[in-house]
């Protein structure tokens, strides 16, 4: 059952070099943030002339943070590896 658990809740927050809650806080800010995106997109969609670039600023904007985040990721999968050379 501790298989599991670890497979659910904590294997993928430990690939990308975080914790549980750490992850928790990030995932659920970007949740957030893609409802308000949502929400924009909608108002424009019944009145164009509202919120005109709010939903596709928030998702570039998210876009470059997400990009930052992989590379995160990448770096403690290889560190992980034994692969990591920071020198590269």
């Amino acid at each position: 059952m501790s298989n599991l658990f670890g497979r659910l809740f904590l294997e993928h927050p430990s690939e990308v070099g975080e914790s549980y809650f750490h992850h928790m806080g990030a995932s659920s800010s970007y949740g957030l943030r893609l409802l308000k995106a949502s929400m924009c997109a909608f108002t424009h969609a019944l009145i164009p002339a509202l919120c005109k670039t709010s939903a596709s600023d928030c998702v570039k904007e998210m876009a470059g943070e997400l990009n930052g985040r992989v590379a995160t990721a990448r770096e403690e999968r290889m560190r992980r590896a034994g692969a990591y050379d920071p020198v590269i």
